[in-house]
């Protein structure tokens, strides 16, 4: 990686096409040599700008990994860092292992895959659901859970409608496909109690069901 490299790409970019494949060759070393953006900076700059923005890094907290049956990885999204950081940042890209150690990175717009982290990932044919997120204090919505699809022959993403009895602004859970449901166990949701956010464990079961979108309980489904 030159000087010139880190230069050109040191700071995250969303993308302008759904999907843009990033052309970034620091974007590349970093996830090749797994370097974080305290030690690019180190490398390149000396000391930190504080001025300067976040760095982008691959060491993220946060990110869904899955496996495909051709032996392609697709890393989704995350964090780096927490909010006092100068170098925090949540992602929206996806970045694509193939079997021969190479990388792709995808990019998109904001308002086609907001800055997701926390979520989980399942692998339904030839799509892979993303739900949840805890994204920016900011852009939180309590009571609404985000769910986009991710296709991996395109690496297209739309976001996903759905109705019912949402699990929330969930994050941190645990996700499984049970024929054609999704089921959503476990993490903790954003909620409001008197205008401030909460973060309460989820202790219920919910289940997606991708025929028709709808969102279950599993206590509503037994009545």
């Amino acid at each position: 990686m030159s000087a010139e490299d880190y230069h050109k790409g040191k700071h995250p970019a969303f993308g302008r096409a759904n999907p843009e494949l990033a052309k970034t060759a620091f974007w590349t070393a970093m996830v090749r040599s797994g370097g974080t953006a305290s030690m690019a900076i180190r490398k390149f700059e000396g000391s930190r700008d504080m001025m300067m923005g976040p760095v982008w890094s691959y060491h993220r907290h946060g990110m869904s990994l899955t496996p495909l049956p051709d032996g392609r990885y697709i890393e989704i999204a995350g964090e780096h860092e927490d909010g006092y950081d100068p170098d925090f940042y949540i992602y929206n890209d996806v970045i694509v292992h193939d079997s021969r150690g190479g990388c792709q990175i995808y990019t998109y717009p904001k308002h086609i895959f907001p800055p997701t982290d926390f979520h989980s990932a399942t692998l339904v044919g030839t799509k892979i659901y993303v739900i949840g997120c805890l994204g920016y204090r900011h852009e939180r919505r309590p009571g609404f859970t985000p769910v986009h699809a991710l296709d991996i022959e395109t690496f297209e993403i739309a976001e996903v409608p759905t109705r019912g009895a949402m699990p929330g602004w969930i994050y941190r859970h645990t996700a499984r496909l049970d024929a054609d449901e999704i089921v959503i166990t476990g993490g903790k949701a954003v909620t409001l109690a008197e205008g401030d956010q909460q973060h309460t464990a989820n202790l219920q079961t919910y289940r997606l069901s991708l025929k028709d979108r709808v969102w279950r309980r599993d206590m509503d489904m037994e009545g």
